[in-house]
């Protein structure tokens, strides 16, 4: 099996098993016969021994394959995919420290606050266009299945978390729906929602600026380039 092949097959295994266990019916099921905690434990366990080996796939076989995305050399779309980057990186560190009415144990919470308001998903969707941005820079095919594979598994995650939640949730968030968008600033460009500076976790914003920082200054060392 060749690299591009194996990525497909890794991307397959994580993305299947990550959705298809947390489907209704067959969550269901699982938590039914295993218990809640032994089914979250199970879940992260399947999670982890697919996604690793994705990962370790493609840092095994960077830049391979036939080159698809020749863009990389224009003017400007280095540093627009960089800018991308950072923004993004630091917006998914902000949604972990502000967790929306979505995100797991967010309690009461059914209203758009702070980054909630840029996206439903501010941090698994965040990472997915951290992803695409790489794909503007990465063009050769092994790059593009893996970083195109991340973001368009957190387009269809989200999507699939958003189906789960109107299913089994439906009447309580249905205002949060209605004034929140899956891609990012969709809500506010629509005119349904706007965003409140004052609402944002800046404090998670800084981090995450300062975790990306570091993360592009060490880059050539931890995969050079």
């Amino acid at each position: 099996m060749g690299p591009e092949l194996a990525l497909v097959f890794w991307w397959l295994a994580f993305a299947g098993t990550h959705m298809g266990m947390s489907a209704i019916s067959a969550r269901g099921k699982l938590v039914a016969a295993l218990g809640e905690g032994a089914f979250l434990g199970v879940y992260s366990l399947v999670s982890f021994a697919t996604f690793v080996p994705l990962v370790w796939c493609y840092l095994a076989n960077r830049h391979e394959g036939p080159l698809v995305l020749a863009i990389a050399h224009f003017p400007g779309v280095h540093a627009l995919a960089m800018a991308i980057a950072w923004a993004s990186f630091a917006l998914a560190i902000g949604g972990v420290f502000q967790p929306s009415a979505l995100s797991f144990g967010a309690g009461s919470t059914t209203r758009a606050h702070g980054v909630g308001r840029i996206t439903r998903h501010p941090l698994f969707m965040s990472l997915g266009v951290w992803a695409a941005a790489h794909v503007l820079v990465n063009g050769f095919l092994t790059d593009v299945i893996f970083f195109g594979g991340f973001a368009l598994f957190s387009l269809v995650g989200c999507a699939h978390q958003d189906a789960r939640k109107r299913a089994t949730r439906g009447a309580e968030l249905a205002e949060y729906f209605a004034e929140t968008s899956l891609l990012p600033f969709g809500a506010i460009l629509a005119g349904r929602n706007r965003l409140v500076l004052a609402e944002l976790p800046w404090l998670g914003l800084a981090v995450g600026a300062t975790i990306a920082t570091t993360l592009y200054l060490l880059h050539p060392y931890m995969f050079g380039i």
